[in-house]
């Protein structure tokens, strides 16, 4: 039984220095056309059982009001038992007009894209807010009631020193968000960045900029559960962790990905071909052990691992049987260690995950 749902907006204001996403540009006309088409598939699922539901983008909150309205109503309606219902947002556009009607249709918590907490490398970034701006719409949610709230933040930019890098994660605290999320900048080579070929940080400046988040988060009382992702008590993201437990999810939407009954899915991302219908999809039919790859690759991102059991149950038979030559390789040079029923990387293994990763494929 499905209990999570991604919807896909592939909309945006503007295209941000770092992002190779699938995204278009914002326009009222294709943004109606695209809601006539999303509200089709979301009419064509069994969304009844779903406990998590996330729209992502692109940038949802790029939807005008009345949009994005519609479009909430159709998923209310459909989802009786969503438990967490979650909406990323952009500081630039998003009001209370839209906050209104994010609570009107069930939505209680919100992603919002910072990145930054300095005005000028968010004008590098090509963004479209600035750090007044992040104040003021985490201000108005506080004061609507919605209080969980998550923001996402970039590290290992161009021109970023650590000393700015530490003044961003203590002004960030300061906001008294219960959930942040880290990521270091990847240069992608469809990315504006990448076609003029930025340089990021070198890598001992990005280990040098993690690990002190690590510990000064840590310091103001954020659990760090997941490789990039830090919470206050309760507040970690019940959607996301639902993919790092390997669970099947629906992909809704042009450019969308999901997983069911062994089966991994990319959406149509020709948007022209999805506005006259067409629902192609490209699917990978998973091997059992390309699965139980895969729930290690998910899983050991956890700062509290894999279950053993879990993966018996799945897979019907043991990680030992499996894993065991290379479990002892990586046990042995502190990467990976067997807690009862619980296999977790070490933090010098969180770190080096890719590693770990590559000597149990």
């Amino acid at each position: 039984m499905v209990e999570s749902a991604y919807l896909h907006v592939p909309f945006c204001k503007s295209i941000c220095a770092y992002c190779d996403f699938f995204r278009y540009g914002s326009s009222e006309t294709l943004q109606e056309q695209w809601l006539k088409q999303v509200s089709a598939d979301l009419e064509a699922l069994d969304l009844a059982s779903l406990k998590t539901f996330y729209i992502g983008g692109g940038t949802p909150s790029a939807l005008s009001p009345s949009q994005l309205e519609r479009l909430l109503a159709v998923i209310a309606s459909r989802t009786p038992q969503l438990e967490e219902f979650t909406m990323e947002i952009n500081p630039d556009c998003f009001d209370e007009e839209k906050l209104r009607i994010c609570m009107k249709y069930g939505i209680n918590r919100l992603s919002i894209g910072v990145q930054s907490m300095d005005d000028t490398l968010l004008q590098v970034m090509n963004r479209r807010h600035n750090v007044q701006m992040v104040h003021e719409v985490i201000k108005l949610c506080k004061a609507h009631g919605l209080v969980n709230l998550s923001i996402d933040l970039i590290y290992a930019l161009p021109d970023q020193s650590l000393s700015k890098w530490q003044e961003t994660l203590r002004e960030a605290v300061a906001l008294d968000v219960p959930h942040i999320s880290l990521y270091a900048l990847s240069i992608e080579p469809n990315s504006l960045y990448g076609r003029k070929q930025v340089q990021k940080a070198d890598d001992e400046l990005e280990a040098d900029e993690y690990e002190w988040a690590i510990a000064f988060l840590t310091e103001h009382g954020y659990r760090q559960y997941e490789v990039s992702n830090f919470a206050k008590a309760g507040y970690e993201s019940r959607h996301n962790l639902a993919y790092w437990h390997y669970d099947d999810f629906y992909g809704i939407g042009c450019g969308a990905s999901g997983k069911e009954k062994h089966i991994r899915y990319d959406n149509e991302r020709n948007l022209m071909a999805y506005l006259k219908g067409m629902r192609a999809k490209e699917t990978i039919t998973l091997s059992k052990e390309e699965e139980m790859f895969e729930f290690l690759m998910m899983g050991l991102r956890l700062c509290d691992g894999i279950s053993l059991s879990v993966f018996e149950n799945r897979f019907a038979c043991s990680f030992f049987d499996v894993y065991q030559e290379a479990y002892a390789k990586l046990s042995a040079q502190g990467l990976l260690v067997n807690e009862g029923d619980r296999i977790k990387t070490t933090p010098q293994g969180l770190h080096l995950l890719h590693e770990v990763l590559l000597a149990l494929m």
